[in-house]
């Protein structure tokens, strides 16, 4: 040991035993969890409360115990972002934390408001559902998926956990509940809870809903509220509430009644439950898949006007809200310069919602007047470093003249000023595809020439971002289908989200993919088999029907992946492609993929015209399988016509075995044949039905 006193430097190598444990749990406290347990356990446990289902709930609540270090906790919250995707939020220790808390009281203050006013299950669940910005399982049908046991035990752990909780009684669930326990209707995994499947006179499905009276099932009833149509009519889910919440009708009342009751006993949480509205906001958000939290919902119905209806009904206001609205301050949010801020009860001031690095918001960007182009369907955004980003923002992001035409400006700009480009936007879904009643409208009016040209346009724009001069990253998530799906084809490279749906599905509604879809599958299915050879040479027969048979399949049976490690798997996204988990850094993740490639070098490639296309014998023996399949009733007279025409693109055509084709070739033969389908009116019937009723017609 003397001898150290003279080096320089010591490379410390003593073992580290660095081991977190944490638990799943929201019925046992942290504190007792730790109790009797070493030192060393109590400073690196902590809860890690997962939301049901892991995959698609986004909320992760994290609660320390008595003990647990800081950097345990940061880690924690580093790697279950980053990593595992989630979006975290900071609870306290105290009985079924943050969203179960908020969302369990919210469920039994609709069950007690609508025996009180005699409204129904059905009824309830349509006033709870999508219209007021909640998922469409609403109140009863999330009952019955989490289970009416568990929600009676996450009551009781409520109520004998919080003696001091003014709406404890709340907590006590409806004698129609228990009873039902008691019946063993569960929910989901009995078959029968609120809801239950059964068939009609008929013999159709029907769903009937529970009576409470009677603990029995009844048949549905109409559901008609004029307040209800007004909200479904209302722009932005903020306004729908608003016209609900201030309605005269029965609607009006319950809705009043129930929302009035939730946001006092959110207000009331803190600082109990968590420490400041936004992490009470994020965990309803996350872990109840609704678009607005509490404190956001209240600024949409106006936090004054709501304040001064709750106390003319009798309702005592949270003190610090008051105390709030004293002072001048009228929402719990507010937007200066492109930064959010939100109302912080501690400092009685707002403070700046923190915005970790790495997070791209275009809305903020657009404050900021980063918008270099836009027109009614999307816009070009300089989102810094060299780098632009194209966002759609039609309904469903569908494609149609505005974004082909902005698509071109951008490739355009881009090339000129810009290193790179990012095609991405914030909407749930990437994009649902082409424009569809545009299309069948322009087919029933039977102006082919304009449709020709639109399809053209469609496919050049496409290959303009192919070979542009520039790198560019597609940013997939949600729904990438159709047109959606050919845009990431089109891409250099795609930064996917976990859970992106991305398929050619022009199928299901009588079409080809026309957008180059068809040629890129031809391409990334068949390219790697004229690769050169140890020793240059090519192998002398190539058998390419396996591979244009997995193209075909993907295509004809408008496969749709159920992820993106799926969408790999199916050929629509290359090895070459990455995942983001975390769809917060999607974005940023794309734009540094764009900025890698312009300091790598990028080179654009060029219009491919060495395609080998299988030709007449491939496509006979596709059609000979179409054959036997009609004979055997599996698809229809229709299905065959449509597959036959996508072998004949996938196959080049009347042309013999190995045929060097072009590009261009493969998109006139995309072109030719969506247009002959289109004056089909087997697909214009195909199309009209999947816009009714939102579902594939077998004609």
């Amino acid at each position: 040991l003397n001898l150290l006193k003279d080096v320089d430097w010591i490379i410390e190598v003593v073992v580290e035993r660095l081991t977190i444990v944490s638990s799943n749990t929201s019925g046992i406290p942290a504190k007792d969890m730790c109790e009797g347990r070493s030192e060393d356990f109590q400073k690196h446990f902590a809860i890690t409360h997962f939301f049901n289902p892991p995959r698609y709930m986004k909320l992760l609540e994290i609660v320390p115990g008595p003990d647990t270090l800081p950097e345990v906790v940061e880690t924690l919250a580093a790697v279950c972002e980053k990593t595992v995707g989630k979006g975290i939020v900071y609870a306290k220790d105290t009985p079924n934390f943050v969203a179960n808390r908020i969302g369990t009281f919210s469920m039994f203050a609709a069950m007690n408001a609508m025996m009180e006013l005699g409204l129904s299950i059905e009824a309830v669940d349509k006033l709870t559902g999508p219209v007021v910005g909640n998922p469409k399982s609403a109140s009863f049908r999330t009952a019955d998926l989490v289970g009416l046991d568990t929600l009676l035990h996450v009551a009781d752990n409520v109520y004998d956990g919080s003696p001091d909780d003014e709406k404890r009684d709340v907590f006590q669930a409806p004698e129609f509940v228990k009873k039902m326990v008691e019946k063993g209707i569960l929910g989901e995994k009995t078959r029968q809870g609120f809801y239950k499947k059964s068939k009609g006179a008929d013999g159709k499905r029907i769903i009937l809903s529970l009576d409470y009276n009677t603990v029995e099932h009844t048949p549905q009833e109409k559901v008609k509220f004029a307040s209800l149509e007004a909200a479904k009519n209302a722009s932005g889910v903020g306004n729908k509430i608003k016209a609900l919440y201030y309605a005269k009708d029965q609607a009006g009342t319950f809705t009043f009644k129930t929302m009035s009751e939730s946001l006092i006993y959110a207000a009331n949480r803190i600082p109990e439950i968590a420490d400041d509205i936004v992490n009470v906001d994020n965990a309803m958000k996350w872990g109840f898949a609704r678009k607005l939290g509490p404190f956001e919902a209240w600024d949409a119905i106006g936090l004054g006007k709501s304040v001064a209806k709750m106390k003319e009904a009798g309702y005592e206001i949270p003190a610090w809200v008051a105390e709030m609205l004293e002072s001048g301050k009228e929402t719990f949010y507010k937007k200066e310069a492109g930064n959010l801020y939100f109302y912080d009860i501690v400092a009685k001031d707002y403070r700046e919602v923190p915005v970790k690095p790495g997070i791209i918001l275009l809305p903020s960007l657009k404050e900021q007047n980063k918008i270099v182009e836009e027109n009614s369907g999307a816009s070009l955004f300089d989102i810094g470093d060299g780098v632009a980003c194209l966002e759609f923002h039609t309904k469903m992001n569908a494609m149609g003249d505005d974004i082909v035409s902005m698509v071109m400006k951008s490739a355009d700009i881009v090339s000129n000023d810009f290193e790179g480009l990012v095609i991405a936007n914030h909407g749930v879904n990437f994009s649902a595809g082409a424009n569809l009643p545009l299309i069948l409208f322009t087919a029933q009016e039977e102006e082919w020439d304009d449709l020709d040209w639109m399809i053209k346009v469609f496919q050049d724009s496409f290959m303009k971002l192919k070979y542009l001069d520039k790198p560019v990253v597609a940013a997939p998530a949600g729904l990438a289908l159709g047109g959606g799906c050919e845009i990431c084809l089109a891409s250099d490279r795609v930064r996917f989200a976990a859970e992106t749906y991305m398929g050619l599905v022009e199928a299901g509604v009588g079409l080809v993919p026309a957008g180059g879809g068809t040629k890129e599958l031809f391409i990334r299915n068949t390219d790697h088999l004229f690769e050169v050879q140890k020793g240059g040479l090519y192998p002398k027969q190539i058998e390419m029907m396996p591979f244009i048979a997995r193209a075909f399949e993907t295509i004809a049976m408008a496969k749709v992946a159920t992820s993106g490690p799926e969408a790999v798997q199916m050929g629509l996204l290359k090895n070459t492609d990455k995942m983001t988990v975390n769809r917060d850094y999607q974005m940023q993740d794309a734009k540094n993929t764009v900025k890698a490639m312009s300091l790598e070098g990028y080179t654009p490639s060029r219009p491919r015209d060495d395609l080998r296309v299988p030709g007449e014998n491939t496509l006979a023996m596709i059609k000979l399988g179409l054959w036997t399949m009609r004979e055997q009733n599996y698809i229809t007279d229709h299905d065959v016509t449509v597959s036959n025409k996508i072998a004949h693109i996938l196959c080049g055509g009347a042309v013999q075995e190995n045929t060097v084709v072009t590009e261009q070739y493969l998109l006139d033969l995309e072109r030719e044949a969506f247009l002959s389908l289109l004056g089909n009116p087997n697909t214009q019937a195909r199309i009209q039905h999947m816009l009714t009723t939102g579902k594939p017609l077998r004609n």
